[in-house]
């Protein structure tokens, strides 16, 4: 099974524990948006905020092979916003060990009764 599906489904169970087993523990994420960088330490006490409160859809993976997997998917947060998320993870042994994010704010538009 493919990383990229084994994260969804994860994702899907809202399983912490799998979805901290596909991380390598030098894993490092960098946000673009602040420039700011996490590392799995930093990970942890936020995933089931994450697992729980976000809703993805119109997931896809749009290139995955043994070094890398690029996924793109809309995403609904806690806060009430929505983006359209690119996100980049390299991969180290087998493992997630760097991922990069780009989104862009989405307006939802109402519907027309």
């Amino acid at each position: 099974m493919s990383l990229y599906k084994k994260y969804q489904e994860a994702w899907d169970d809202q399983d912490i524990g799998t979805m901290l087993d596909l991380y390598h523990p030098d894993y490092k994420r960098v946000f673009h948006a602040n420039g700011t960088e996490q590392g799995l330490d930093d990970l942890e006490p936020i995933m089931s905020r994450w697992l729980i409160g976000t809703k993805r859809y119109k997931r896809r993976c749009i290139y995955e092979n043994k070094d890398i997997f690029v996924e793109h998917f809309v995403a609904d947060f806690q806060d009430g916003t929505t983006e359209a998320v690119l996100t980049v993870h390299l991969l180290k042994d087998g493992l997630l060990w760097r991922t990069e994010t780009g989104s862009t704010p989405i307006k939802k538009s109402k519907a027309k009764a």
